[in-house]
């Protein structure tokens, strides 16, 4: 039996139904009551409620001999304004997480982090075993997860995963997101701005996601605590992914820069590019979908 925590998100949605598709037996804690979610698969037993309330996580993972845990917000920006919140659901809830994992016996967890995590690496393409440096409270609550699921495995008797996406991107993606917003108004017309255009970001494509996730569901690790980039290893400033989308959509005109700006300048990462190369090696993953690709089937979706 799997379950999975966050199967209402944007990467839970799309993996519930991958699972669903392969035979698997699922049950899903879709999200907190009240938020807005994919529903899941017919024939998937869903809950809602709060990820860090041991309660709630008891009959989602009861018998569980695999769980995947997605659970939690995930911009980057709003968490300057919620670091207690962003704190509770991804540290503590991770930490509820892992005891339930314990409690039911499960043999493996995998769980999603965020490339964040790393901060302003020293060089890229960055590789797992770089130093952690998170920039803000969303990162820090993620590396605080990561310690708990390595500690909690140990402790616990099974085996822990940890995968570092990069910037996932692809249709359905929330509208407020840079891609979601860079796509929206080029299809609408509307003026593109971006906040910064030098940042170089790393863009991996939710479908690629979640092989990812799939194929750590199998997979024989090299060690009881196994964590893993998912990235495409090739970096692009966000002016010139601008520049993409408007192109992309049959647009001329250039994009802006806003006058305002989304976080702190103090917690500005400038280049954040993944090393797949242990992906690959051990997983047999690689980011297949083309970027140009990608973007073309967000600007052919309707609103």
């Amino acid at each position: 039996m799997v379950a999975v925590t966050g199967g209402g998100g944007f990467i839970g949605s799309r993996l519930l139904r991958a699972l669903h598709r392969a035979g698997a037996t699922v049950r899903t804690l879709v999200g907190p009551p009240g938020a807005a979610a994919v529903a899941p698969p017919a024939g998937i037993a869903a809950w809602h409620g709060e990820i860090d309330d041991p309660a709630v996580l008891a009959p989602v993972l009861r018998d569980a001999t695999l769980v995947l845990h997605l659970a939690g917000p995930r911009s980057v920006a709003a968490s300057f304004g919620a670091a207690a919140a962003y704190a509770r659901i991804h540290a503590a809830g991770t930490a509820a997480v892992v005891e339930a994992c314990a409690g039911a016996g499960a043999a493996r967890l995998i769980y999603v982090s965020s490339a964040e995590v790393y901060g302003q690496p020293e060089r890229n393409p960055v590789g797992e075993e770089a130093p952690l440096a998170p920039r803000s409270p969303y990162a820090t609550a993620k590396a605080e997860a990561e310690a708990f699921v390595r500690a909690g495995a140990a402790a616990g008797g099974f085996e822990a995963v940890i995968v570092r996406p990069f910037s996932v991107y692809g249709p359905g993606m929330a509208p407020d997101t840079l891609l979601g917003t860079l796509v929206d108004r080029a299809r609408s017309g509307d003026p593109v701005e971006v906040f910064d255009p030098r940042p170089v970001r790393d863009y991996c494509h939710v479908d690629d996601v979640v092989a990812a996730l799939v194929a750590c569901c199998g997979a024989a690790l090299p060690e009881p605590t196994r964590t893993y980039n998912l990235a495409s290893g090739l970096g692009l400033p966000v002016e010139e992914l601008a520049w993409r989308v408007l192109a992309l959509a049959g647009r001329t005109d250039a994009p802006r820069v806003a006058q305002e700006s989304d976080r702190p300048r103090s917690a500005d990462i400038l280049a954040l590019v993944g090393d797949p190369a242990r992906a690959a090696r051990e997983l047999g993953w690689h980011a297949a979908t083309p970027l140009d690709h990608g973007l073309s089937a967000m600007l052919r979706r309707n609103p």
